[in-house]
């Protein structure tokens, strides 16, 4: 199909998603919704945000693309994050054999995902996004397949600057303090690890990735679990965020 047609089209379903979606996060969600069935053929896509250096994972159009962003995170390195450090497009068109990010390529494999791409935008100063493609394919991320994702990278990156400047602060507010609650719930998680097993932040956080993908859960959800069993309360979130005002 035309690339003006697709764009347009594009175009209009986001502007539909904007005007209909309850909140910024409902709206991402059905962008990564809209974006599997236009990219590419089976395409898997995540979307990252990335304010003030923190990655969240903000939406998928499924679990397993979800999940690998998570690991990626929770390592602190992968694809997603490298693009929008450099601001350059990734492309994976083989994960067997790519060793540059080991705990994000076994995920991604475990996963049955066989190529990856990561395209980054920036959205105003402090914040970014990239949108992070997975298949079960390789070699799927043809010309027309990256122009299409570009597309809509600059158009998800331009209406989410709309949302940003538009959408009720505290609700950013609370979607923030709940990733970064999580992340501190992982955090924790591996200190305990750590210090039970006597090893290093590398083996702790494969001890609890191995625990995640063997039960079928969320690496947030086995952390939690797990500080539970151990101390016997809940674990507390971070005291880290700050609270914005509309204008920051």
């Amino acid at each position: 199909m035309d690339q003006t047609v697709v764009r347009a089209q594009a175009i209009t379903e986001l502007h539909t998603l904007l005007l209909e979606a309850a909140g910024v996060e409902e709206f991402v969600e059905g962008v990564a919704q809209a974006a599997a069935g236009r990219i590419a053929p089976d395409a898997h896509v995540a979307i990252m945000l990335k304010r003030q250096g923190r990655p969240t994972g903000v939406a998928s159009s499924d679990e397993r693309a979800a999940q690998c962003d998570e690991v990626e995170f929770a390592a602190n390195e992968g694809p997603c994050l490298t693009s929008a450090e450099t601001g350059e497009r990734i492309v994976i068109q083989e994960l067997e054999g790519d060793e540059r990010w080991p705990a994000w390529a076994d995920a991604a494999r475990r996963a049955g995902f066989r190529s990856a791409a990561a395209i980054p935008r920036p959205v105003r100063e402090g914040v970014d996004i990239a949108i992070n493609l997975y298949s079960e394919d390789p070699g799927v991320w043809d010309d027309a397949a990256l122009a299409t994702a570009d597309m809509y990278a600059d158009e998800v990156a331009r209406t989410l600057r709309l949302c940003l400047r538009s959408a009720d602060q505290a609700e950013i507010n609370e979607d923030l303090k709940a990733a970064l609650a999580s992340r501190a719930v992982i955090d924790q998680a591996m200190g305990v690890i750590m210090a039970e097993n006597r090893c290093s932040s590398e083996e702790a956080f494969r001890i609890l990735r191995s625990a995640s993908q063997n039960r079928n859960l969320k690496l947030r959800d086995v952390a939690a679990a797990l500080i539970e069993n151990v101390t016997g309360v809940a674990p507390q979130p971070g005291t880290e965020f700050a609270e914005r005002s509309p204008g920051q």
